[in-house]
């Protein structure tokens, strides 16, 4: 396979909220009970097809939702040309910093990337409404708003799918 581009795409939002278990289920197929905070952030690479058939990978920035690492985090965003913000659908309180630190932390750094909101875990009791998950999305401009489980693998390949193919249009447009 030649590797005709590289996308690079930050995974963010408050600790727990699943993005590694997200990532890992797309990158392996595995999901995994154990929680491990992540330590600054995890890289992960996979060989992608666009429905155009052009091959190329896809890294993917799993980056910690710490408060610790808020100094460092703003370094690994740099370059990238699209971003999953999650939150915990267990959890309403994971969603309250969506909109004022981690959109308004990533349109600071990386203007002009797409954006997916991710209400993650949802094989699990729900705290929070998809109508107030979709408010805030709208609050935000994300490009698309989703629902997924890391642990079952809903909505997982077509997350990736999807951020895949709203880099590819963006930067077809700015080639242009």
């Amino acid at each position: 396979m030649s590797v005709n581009f590289i996308f690079k795409v930050i995974i963010i939002g408050e600790p727990a909220t699943g993005k590694t278990s997200l990532v890992k289920k797309y990158i392996s197929g595995h999901f995994s009970q154990d929680y491990r905070a992540s330590i600054g952030t995890n890289l992960y690479i996979k060989k992608i097809k666009l429905e155009s058939g052009e091959e190329g990978k896809i890294q993917l920035w799993d980056i910690a939702g710490q408060e610790r690492w808020i100094k460092m985090r703003h370094t690994y965003y740099r370059g990238a040309q699209g971003a999953l913000i999650l939150g915990d659908v267990t959890r309403e309180k994971s969603f309250l910093q969506i909109e004022d630190f981690w959109y308004s932390d990533i349109t600071k750094y990386c203007p002009d990337i797409p954006v997916i909101l991710i209400g993650n875990k949802i094989d699990l009791k729900k705290d929070i409404s998809e109508e107030k998950v979709r408010a805030i999305g709208d609050k935000i401009n994300a490009d698309s708003i989703m629902f997924t489980s890391a642990k079952n693998g809903d909505n997982v390949e077509m997350a990736f799918q999807l951020i895949s193919k709203l880099i590819n249009e963006r930067f077809s447009r700015k080639k242009d």
